[in-house]
């Protein structure tokens, strides 16, 4: 296999440098120490598990969460099941404290738990506070991922993302936005956390089946977390991530400077692909320059020779037309398959 680059490593990092050399990078960066000086980190490296664990369920609120609970077959790789249709794991309702009891009781059985993006403020409300991320606004709340030796398989986030490692180790392995298509994504309805997976195996990976690995393992970076460490991944990078340790946890950050103004943009990508996709190359292309002009803007801000109020939606859809809008789409799409349109939203 090609070796991979490494991660860079930046240690004493300020919020000014954040922002103003590592995230206008958009590269992965790995900041040693960060997060050292944690309460939980401390504790964990202090009296291990066990008072780790002690510590975080004086928070419990006794509220239920799933815990994702995977057979010894799947060795703790939690991805799709083989036919694709759902998952390899099945979840358990249980608070953390019980969940926390099972990861230091249960650990003989083979099976992988995994305490999968537990918001805090839901479940543990009181961590966040004596655990702020000084390089974030506090209203970026943590969450909580703790298991035992389990395995994330490739993925991606569509936001920004630090994580921090509590407990154990991690090792994480990232691919670039643009090797997409070499990373075999599988379905969107089945997938892990609603994030396509990549169905390629980093360990034992099957060239024949999927030829383009190879050339993104060329692209791959590496880096391995210790206890205080924390790792920025911009929005896209595909991740790896395996916990290393008997018993294991890390916390994360997702942000966005500015929240898209719906909640979930796959649907403007399912909607494109029955829009073009049974269109000419020549077709494609027109719409390809399009959306680079419209709506990724890699030509600066559309429409800037003509006054904001000339522009019309394809300038740009300010917040206060943003429900009619939605309308305008939802009785668009209701045409296609005989439907009345929608009622109108009431004016704000």
């Amino acid at each position: 296999m090609v070796p991979a680059s490494d991660i860079p490593v930046i240690e004493n990092v300020s919020k000014e440098m954040f922002d103003a050399e590592i995230r206008p990078a958009i590269k992965p960066v790995i900041m040693r120490g960060l997060v050292k000086g944690w309460a939980c980190v401390e504790k964990a490296q202090q009296g291990g598990p066990a008072a780790l664990f002690e510590y975080l369920s004086d928070f419990d609120n006794g509220q239920f969460q799933d815990t994702l609970i995977g057979p010894p077959e799947i060795q703790g790789r939690f991805a799709y099941s083989d036919d694709l249709l759902s998952q390899n794991f099945t979840t358990e309702r249980q608070t953390v404290s019980q969940a926390f009891k099972d990861l230091l009781e249960k650990s003989a059985d083979g099976k992988a738990r995994f305490i999968q993006s537990l918001y805090a403020q839901s479940y543990i409300p009181g961590f966040s506070e004596g655990h702020r991320l000084p390089l974030l606004e506090t209203t970026v709340q943590p969450r909580l991922w703790i298991g035992n030796q389990t395995t994330v398989q490739t993925h991606f986030d569509l936001s920004e993302n630090i994580a921090c490692v509590v407990l154990g180790t991690r090792s994480f392995t990232l691919f670039p936005p643009e090797q997409f298509h070499n990373l075999y994504p599988g379905p969107l309805e089945s997938a892990p956390g609603r994030i396509p997976v990549s169905l390629t195996s980093l360990d034992n990976p099957d060239f024949e089946k999927h030829p383009g690995f190879e050339d993104a393992l060329t692209h791959r970076v590496t880096g391995t977390l210790e206890p205080g460490d924390a790792i920025y991944m911009p929005a896209g990078w595909w991740h790896h991530v395996r916990a290393n340790a008997p018993l294991n946890m890390l916390v994360n950050y997702w942000w966005s400077e500015k929240p898209a103004q719906v909640k979930n943009p796959y649907t403007a990508l399912i909607h494109g692909m029955l829009a073009y996709q049974n269109l000419s190359e020549g077709e494609r292309n027109l719409w390809r320059h399009m959306f680079d002009y419209f709506v990724f803007q890699k030509h600066g801000e559309p429409m800037s020779y003509l006054d904001p109020s000339k522009r019309g939606f394809l300038g740009g859809v300010p917040p206060e037309h943003r429900n009619s809008t939605i309308y305008d789409v939802l009785t668009a799409l209701a045409g296609e398959v005989g439907l009345p349109p929608p009622p109108r939203p009431p004016k704000k």
